[in-house]
């Protein structure tokens, strides 16, 4: 049995810190209200047949109440709380079945005055480790009796709330661990990155100099094999450079985004450009910037890394001689919307379902850079727009994002 001590006026438990270190590792205490909890409080009510019943859990100073049916109160002093003497004997069940016959609560002003308890039954909610965190109770105005039906029932649904706290102790860690694995990885493919991008640079610069007759006059044959080797090298950098990007946008430094006024003009004209000056082949490329556009605020390299990688995207599947087209235009009333169309291969549905997600190989089928897809959604969402795909197989694909036109305004 629990040995107790009385300490200000309130009753501890002996291993009241090693309890109250237990309690904090659920992470519950002042949550929001989730029906998983609020389900069990309602059903130990109803079964039980009392106006009120909670679930409580005590740390150093007051009984907190998770779920609550039948009371208001959000709190009340651990000093007045019923659950602070059931903790006491944590494989008992507290039932007082008249709180004026009992000398440790009769004078109580939880008894006294609102909410005038007279009847109290507790089961403790113990951990795996054996510490009484709290209680599922039950309270009624009148004197009354439990019958065995009832008590199994309280201490099931006891049971019940301590799983519940379980399950969300233990996706706590799992997403803590997941958390730190993938810190991990991201150092790994930003370190690995750095050191691949190097040797790429090089390779690039001698390619280069090579087709530029740098080492001597270049057949049209082998021209075709460096250039297309050179492509191939462009490829890869830029497949590094998305891991870097996506590495550093995961940062705090990285995150501290720039507000400047977004110039569509520039922005459009810069990436046509550079797309052309990445390919062998030239396909038509234009854009539209409606009559009227309200102001939008954004970091602009950002915002243009994002329709750059939606463009080359296009340039890579479009259907030759076919034109592909950039547009921003209103969208709604505080939007804007910015869309690359392209035809060629359209996305099938179970390729749009993964698109945007995270390390999925770097190319799927349809030659979409989905790594570079990935850190476009990082960058949108953190300018608190959407991202997405319209896609007709055989027809054509629009990628669009929008922006609202609020976004950073001073």
């Amino acid at each position: 049995m629990l040995q107790t001590l009385l300490m200000n006026e309130i009753i501890l438990t002996e291993n009241e810190t090693l309890r109250l270190q237990a309690l904090r590792q659920y992470q519950i205490l002042d949550t929001i209200c989730e029906t998983a909890f609020d389900d069990l409080t309602r059903l130990a009510a109803q079964i039980c047949r009392t106006p009120i019943a909670l679930i409580s859990l005590i740390d150093e100073s007051r009984q907190w109440f998770k779920s609550k049916v039948g009371l208001d109160s959000e709190s009340t002093s651990r000093d007045l709380a019923f659950c602070a003497h059931a903790i006491l004997q944590p494989h008992d069940t507290l039932i007082i079945s008249d709180t004026l016959l009992d000398q440790r609560f009769a004078t109580n002003p939880l008894v006294t005055s609102d909410p005038y308890i007279r009847f109290y039954a507790g089961a403790p909610l113990i951990t795996p480790e054996g510490y009484a965190l709290g209680t599922l109770c039950v309270i009624d105005h009148v004197p009354r009796q439990m019958n065995s039906e009832q008590l199994e029932a309280l201490q099931a649904l006891s049971r019940q709330v301590m799983t519940q706290m379980e399950l969300k102790r233990n996706l706590y860690k799992l997403e803590r661990i997941t958390s730190d694995e993938n810190k991990k990885i991201e150092y790994l493919i930003s370190a690995l990155s750095h050191d691949l991008r190097t040797p790429l640079l090089a390779t690039r610069g001698t390619l280069y100099a090579m087709l530029g007759g740098a080492f001597g006059s270049v057949s049209d044959p082998w021209r075709d094999v460096l250039e297309d080797c050179r492509q191939a090298n462009e490829d890869l950098l830029k497949f590094v450079e998305a891991l870097l990007n996506v590495s550093r946008y995961k940062t705090e430094v990285s995150k501290s985004s720039k507000s400047e006024i977004i110039n569509w003009k520039n922005i459009f004209a810069e990436t046509i450009i550079r797309s052309n000056a990445t390919r062998k082949q030239k396909y038509p490329i234009r854009y539209k910037i409606a009559s009227f556009l309200p102001i939008v605020y954004g970091d602009t390299l950002e915002i243009q890394q994002v329709v750059q990688t939606l463009l080359d995207n296009a340039v890579k599947v479009n259907n030759p001689d076919q034109e592909i087209t950039l547009e921003v235009a209103l969208f709604g009333v505080e939007k804007v919307k910015i869309s690359v169309r392209y035809n060629g291969l359209g996305i099938t549905p179970l390729d749009n379902k993964n698109l945007f997600n995270s390390f999925i190989q770097g190319r799927g089928r349809n030659h979409i850079d989905k790594l570079g897809l990935y850190l476009c959604l990082q960058i949108v969402e953190a300018h608190k727009g959407t991202i997405n795909v319209e896609s007709t197989v055989g027809e054509g694909t629009t990628f669009w994002f929008t922006l609202p036109v609020t976004l950073f305004k001073s």
